[in-house]
């Protein structure tokens, strides 16, 4: 072989190698209440990179509010898809930190949750028929090298460093403990309500829109579909430009769920929403999603 081509096979060899290490690499996401003020974040990601140096840390969010575990598990629930499978999810939003509570792992759609037992992990677990979870023993934890340090910050101590043991590959679910039932939380995924749906308003964005727990393909499976909150209703979009200035709309979001919205507003402070409030995709008799063109005022 030529010296050019045995260069040139050598170079495609590397790329190749390059290639495969990247595809490799196991995503590990962060999500917690602990801000960037303080150094929390920090700290846990030194132990997590202490076990595993290879891996990818993705910092989800650290800007819930504090105390919420729903509102984690909810832009959790969110956003997982966009990760691809094999990933490990790490969600430290635990105001019952060093009491009764468990810290548990899921197993769903092909991804991993490390959790407190709070209401966190309850719609991903509602939402995936293959969702396995498990309560985590502190005997197989111990076998790790892990203990609860401190009864204030099982992040850094217990589940940011188990993370990094499950994306690394040294141990599996079924070592960590006994299947459990997960607390379900306040929120819950939409329901058939007669002709529609029934969800919840969940969370609040920086915008002020208000994201809801329906999911696209249930509004689509409703003819004509219009969306009621009480006794208002509001027309149906795609885009916020189709609403006019000031005007209260709901839409479909890059996250495929259902939000009402107003454009260059907050639809939580024109509507006084907050989480928890019931939300309906009832079937419409016509017009622009069946919907009025009065901005729910």
């Amino acid at each position: 072989m030529p010296a050019t081509a045995r260069a040139r096979a050598a170079r495609q060899r590397l790329r190749g190698a390059a290639v495969r290490r990247v595809q490799a690499r196991v995503f590990i996401t962060l999500t917690s209440d602990f801000g960037l003020h303080d150094p929390y974040v920090g700290i846990m990601k030194s132990r997590i990179l202490q076990r595993a140096p290879e891996l990818c840390l993705v910092d989800l969010t650290h800007e819930i509010t504090p105390f919420q575990p729903e509102q984690a598990g909810y832009w959790l629930w969110c956003s997982y898809p966009q990760f691809p499978a094999g990933s490990v999810h790490v969600a430290v939003v635990d105001p019952g930190v060093g009491g009764a509570r468990s810290i548990v792992l899921l197993e769903a759609a092909g991804q991993r949750f490390v959790a407190p037992d709070n209401g966190l992990l309850g719609l991903i677990a509602q939402s995936s028929p293959d969702a396995i979870a498990y309560r985590l023993e502190p005997k197989a934890l111990s076998a790790l090298g892990l203990s609860f340090a401190s009864a204030t910050f099982h992040g850094r101590d217990v589940m940011g460093p188990l993370g990094a043991e499950l994306a690394a590959g040294r141990v599996r679910p079924q070592q960590l403990g006994e299947r459990t039932a997960l607390l379900p939380g306040s929120l819950r995924p939409a329901v058939r309500i007669g002709a529609g749906f029934e969800g919840q308003v969940a969370v609040v964005d920086r915008f002020g829109n208000a994201l809801t727990t329906i999911a696209a393909e249930a509004v689509r499976s409703i003819p004509d579909p219009q969306v009621a909150l009480g006794a208002q209703r509001f027309p149906l979009v795609k885009t916020y430009a189709e609403a006019r200035p000031d005007e209260c709309v709901a839409l479909i979001n890059s996250s495929s769920m259902l939000e009402l919205a107003v454009r260059e507003g907050s639809a939580a402070a024109r509507l006084q929403l907050r989480p928890g409030a019931a939300v309906r995709v009832l079937p419409g008799s016509g017009g622009r999603g069946g919907g009025r063109r009065d901005g729910g005022r």
